[in-house]
């Protein structure tokens, strides 16, 4: 079982939804917990895990050698703008490549050769039978979507048996990087609070969701008891997972870095949303499986 976990926006407390559920889940499933955050990856703050290895993901990006006769079709073919002739020389901006490796194909002499760069850094770890995968992106680099690629190789890796749990805490928001960590999965947990920014992000990522076909419910957090978002999904037909209420406790305890599953009365509102979640994913398994 494969749940992405997800926000239209930073903040909502996406990873303390993700981080809790798969400590929830690791007494009585196997569990892995996978942080696709990688420009600004926390989960590790709260898990903690026992680093067990560690491992560079690199990027490659032209270097030209000297068969080059400037001719220019390196730069006119590289839609990413990272190669220009000037000056009788041409001059590479690694920090534009994306590593798509055209300009040693147009090349009509040789004259590209590829060399590595590291674009960040993969974790693996464990922590209270919970195996933690993390990706880092370096600081500098904008381009996340090599290390999620790599990250999600190794999570398949990773995966030894059906009745596994992966909990993919995955990017805000809706770009590539989300598409990227969310596909494959058996359910998408939309995390979001009873705001309206909260509200307007949330229907970015349900519109996001339906475009991907992936089955999803909502999981509130901050709920004060306002109808806003209840509203919401009883119009659209969404399933509401289940709340978290907005407490000053939790603010607390997030605060010190620590788990809420160190409390039990968070750990029993947690416990009772994984097996919300179980049955809601077995539920809609069996709908498929008779239409």
């Amino acid at each position: 079982m494969r749940l992405a976990v997800l926000s239209g926006k930073g903040g909502t407390g996406k990873t303390t939804v993700a981080v809790n559920l798969a400590l929830s889940w690791a007494p009585y499933r196997i569990t892995t917990y996978v942080d696709y955050d990688v420009e600004e990856p926390n989960g590790f703050i709260f898990l903690r895990p026992q680093i067990q290895s560690s491992s560079t993901v690199f990027l490659p990006y032209p270097k030209i050698n000297g068969a080059c006769t400037l001719c220019g079709k390196c730069s006119e073919a590289c839609q990413y703008h990272a190669l220009a002739v000037v000056g009788g020389q041409v001059l590479v901006f690694p920090e534009l490549c994306h590593g798509c490796g055209t300009c040693g194909i147009v090349c009509p002499v040789d004259a590209v050769d590829e060399v590595k760069r590291s674009l960040g850094q993969i974790d693996v770890g464990e922590r209270d039978g919970v195996q933690c995968l993390q990706g880092v992106l370096k600081e500098g680099e904008s381009l996340a979507g090599p290390v999620i690629r790599e990250l999600r190789h190794l999570e398949k890796k990773h995966i030894s048996q059906v009745e596994e749990v992966i909990v993919a805490d995955c990017p805000p928001g809706s770009s590539c990087s989300v598409i990227h960590s969310a596909e494959d999965s058996d359910l998408a947990l939309l995390v979001t609070e009873p705001t309206l920014f909260g509200l307007h992000d949330l229907k970015i990522a349900v519109r996001l969701m339906r475009e991907m076909g992936l089955d999803f419910g909502v999981i509130q957090n901050k709920d004060d008891g306002g109808t806003l978002i209840r509203e919401y999904c009883t119009q659209e037909g969404i399933t509401l997972l289940g709340s978290i209420p907005f407490d000053l406790e939790i603010a607390r305890i997030y605060s010190r870095g620590q788990s809420l599953m160190n409390e039990p009365k968070w750990a029993d509102l947690f416990k009772t949303l994984g097996e919300r979640i179980v049955t809601e994913v077995n539920l809609r398994k069996t709908r498929g499986e008779r239409a």
